[in-house]
């Protein structure tokens, strides 16, 4: 007896004759994404059409006719629904069973919706044009038809329906760290079932409470033993030509193959910095967003659009904080402290003052903390709304920041962080900016390990810029303003 196996199907060849045996189809991570997205739309569409037929009973006129004049403004708040839920990062949930955080995110999303066309309607609205029952009815309808929609899938992960058995190479540093974040972050996804390592010691015992199944010479055998879907290397020195055959030979036999630090990227959105070689800062220039035309025409007009409309809104409500600034403490109303630019070119940052005139006159620089006693009740505000980072639109006009980018850091933080944390002046590869990948996915940081962990957040975005990532981390970091999220 012989065994023919893919992905799909393992062929058993017996008495000469080959039995197909067949194993659940797996969808992709692209593929389960696009198959959320596409119920999103649906789910719009159908809470839009239900919310104009639920309206023909007031207006007593057939749908179609009730469609044909206002299936636009339904459209539109549709599309103003897809683009709120990306901006919200709804599906991020998927990444476990997190019930918990779904219907916060769907009613915020719904509130934000219902701010704004109260806003239009009656500020800058004509009242007569715009409909306003239906938009309760779409609100509601599709805040419960996501909900449901969202909930089915969540309930299919949980079950594991779309669980992939996965197989780790390498029960080592960069091993045991990728086979803990697939447990905590991905257990719907991912179901790591054992470790493969060569070292004999480790050969049957039990590693964060995953077995070590076998070596390198029996990966496609154990592979077969447990139904493996998926192969993840994570192995951080050089492939060599054996190990390269064996995954080979996981590929032709159907298997996904990945990296550990690819994986990683995916869930986390970082780099991470102590488990990759030196080769991953040399992507393909000629494919780099950073380096396309477009990219850098919509860079450009984005610091420019931002910093004009910054310093119209410095010009608002700047005489406002500067006085609460002034009656609240004394000192200046401006702080200005020299951080290092693009190559580590130093440059003076501008803010407004948040914490006590002179705060490192005695203990010199180091991290503002949580409830530091140095910030200022105004500044407490100021930091909680972003505000006080306005002034910075001077900077990004003056061509030391962008919009978008690893925040700038103080040449005193950098000169000690970079002896401790691997990689870190490849964030000075890039502009700086006023908001950034780390900011909006990580806390205000106070430590060494914050620093680390922000820089792959900062890596993972030099690796990655593009016009849709810089879009989606304005919209967030409008949601972080919004809620308040600013330390």
């Amino acid at each position: 007896m012989s065994i023919h196996w893919n992905r799909n199907s393992i062929g058993v060849e017996q008495g000469g004759h080959l039995v197909q045996t067949s194993t659940p189809l797996r969808l992709t991570r692209r593929e389960r994404r696009a198959l959320f997205w596409l119920g999103d739309v649906a789910m719009c569409a159908l809470a839009g059409v239900a919310a104009l037929w639920l309206w023909t009973f007031t207006r007593k006129e057939p749908l179609l006719t009730v469609l044909g004049e206002n299936g636009h403004l339904i459209a539109l708040m549709a599309l103003a629904w897809l683009v709120l839920a990306w901006a919200f990062d709804l599906h991020s949930s998927y990444a476990g069973a997190r019930m918990a955080t779904l219907w916060p995110r769907l009613l915020a999303i719904a509130g934000v919706l219902l701010i704004a066309y109260l806003v239009y309607f009656f500020v800058v609205g004509q009242r007569n044009a715009l409909i306003r029952l239906p938009l309760v009815y779409f609100l509601v309808l599709v805040t419960l038809l996501e909900g449901a929609w969202h909930g089915l899938l969540l309930s299919l992960h949980a079950r594991g329906t779309f669980r992939q058995k996965t197989l780790v190479v390498g029960a080592g540093w960069a091993g045991q760290t990728i086979a803990r974040l697939l447990r905590q972050h991905a257990p719907a996804e991912f179901d790591v079932v054992g470790f493969i390592d060569d070292d004999p010691a480790k050969r049957g015992i039990s590693i964060e409470g995953i077995p070590v199944l076998g070596n390198r010479t029996e990966l496609v055998q154990v592979a077969r033993n447990v139904g493996c879907d998926t192969i993840v290397y994570a192995i951080t020195h050089s492939l060599d030509g054996d190990m390269f055959q064996t995954l080979l030979e996981c590929r032709v036999a159907g298997l996904s193959v990945v990296r550990m630090a690819t994986l990683y990227e995916i869930f986390t959105g970082r780099v991470p910095v102590e488990h990759v070689r030196n080769e991953w800062m040399l992507p393909d220039a000629t494919e780099a967003g950073q380096d396309a035309l477009f990219y850098q025409l919509f860079v450009r007009l984005l610091d420019w659009s931002f910093g004009l409309l910054g310093i119209l809104c410095l010009a608002l409500v700047g005489l406002p904080i500067a006085l609460l600034i002034k009656l609240d403490s004394p000192g200046p109303v401006f702080f200005r402290q020299t951080r290092s630019g693009l190559g580590g070119v130093p440059f003076q940052l501008i803010k407004f003052r948040s914490m006590v005139a002179d705060a490192e006159a005695e203990s010199g620089a180091r991290w503002a903390a949580e409830g530091d006693p140095r910030i200022t009740r105004v500044g407490r505000i100021l930091r909680r709304m972003r505000l006080d980072e306005l002034p910075q639109v001077l900077n990004i006009l003056h061509g030391d920041m962008h919009l978008i980018g690893p925040r700038p850091e103080r040449p005193e933080f950098i000169a000690q962080l970079e002896k401790q944390i691997p990689f870190y002046r490849a964030r000075l590869a890039v502009k700086p900016g006023l908001t950034g990948w780390a900011q909006v996915k990580y806390r205000y940081g106070n430590s060494v390990e914050d620093a680390r962990v922000k820089l792959e957040y900062d890596l993972h975005y030099i690796k990655h810029r593009s016009i849709t990532l810089d879009l989606y981390i304005l919209l967030q970091t409008v949601g972080v303003m919004l809620a308040l999220k600013g330390t």
